[in-house]
């Protein structure tokens, strides 16, 4: 799984950085991510919901899910948290879905930062940074 992760990111940033200079901004960063985590979420056979607000959480959306196609009721296969840093109130939207993956995703370029907002991370919860 650790050899996955590290392939994830290295592929998010690289398109990540195709991006022209110009436009990087946080927003337009998390946005690629989330297109592009979609895309691969449609190449492993899963259908991408962004967005979405598990029923028992009145707070916070998951930045996207995958779920299987045609399951009744629909079943979470993997969800993303996307921010610069490790954000609680993101993770605790994740607590509320369930699935065999949770990942967050993080892309602020100072390791330092991302390291410090790890704090707030729990077992079952895999951490990409883009940047590590």
């Amino acid at each position: 799984m650790q050899e996955q992760i590290k392939q994830l990111a290295a592929t998010l940033r690289a398109e990540l950085e195709r991006v022209p200079q110009t436009m990087r901004q946080d927003e337009v960063d998390r946005q690629v991510i989330i297109l592009l985590l979609a895309d691969s979420l449609r190449q492993m056979g899963l259908l991408p919901v962004p967005a979405w607000q598990p029923p028992k959480s009145t707070r916070d959306r998951i930045d996207l899910v995958g779920i299987k196609p045609d399951s009744h009721p629909p079943e979470v296969m993997a969800a993303f948290a996307v921010d610069p840093l490790v954000e609680l109130p993101k993770l605790k939207a994740l607590e509320w879905v369930e699935c065999p993956s949770k990942i967050i995703v993080t892309y602020h370029r100072r390791a330092d930062k991302v390291q410090q907002s790890t704090f707030f991370l729990k077992p079952g919860l895999e951490h990409v940074n883009l940047y590590d």
